[in-house]
């Protein structure tokens, strides 16, 4: 007979599948616990107001390697990598400004005139 098909192979076989499957199941439980105790701690830091929602990577920014080059600046060192971030922190800065204050386009400027020169003629 051969060794594959020995009964107590067999059966020594299945008792370590089932083993194995037990140990993945709890491993996959306790990934799902701590997922979700992160996920709770994430919620009670964004309902404090310290930090936005979001994933980690948003919360950290993101990540500048050393021999990269931003904005004609080269990353070599803190410093060069402070001042990069400077660079792009302005720029965001500037955009989000813009979005908050539109530039007026020449119609709505033609309807906003009309009212301040009524005002100048009293």
């Amino acid at each position: 007979m051969s060794k594959k098909n020995n009964l107590n192979t067999r059966k020594k076989q299945h008792k370590f599948d089932l083993e194995r499957e037990k140990a993945a199941a709890i491993e996959k439980q306790r990934k799902q616990e701590k997922k979700a105790r992160q996920q709770k701690a994430d919620s009670k830091l964004a309902a404090s107001g310290n930090i936005k929602k979001g994933s980690k990577a948003q919360r950290r920014g993101f990540r500048i390697k050393k021999g990269v080059t931003i904005k004609g600046i080269k990353i070599t060192d803190a410093a060069s990598k402070k001042k990069a971030l400077q660079v792009l922190a302005a720029e965001q800065a500037m955009r989000e400004m813009d979005v908050e204050s539109p530039i007026p386009s020449e119609k709505s400027a033609g309807g906003a005139a009309a009212p301040a020169a009524a005002m100048d003629l009293e």
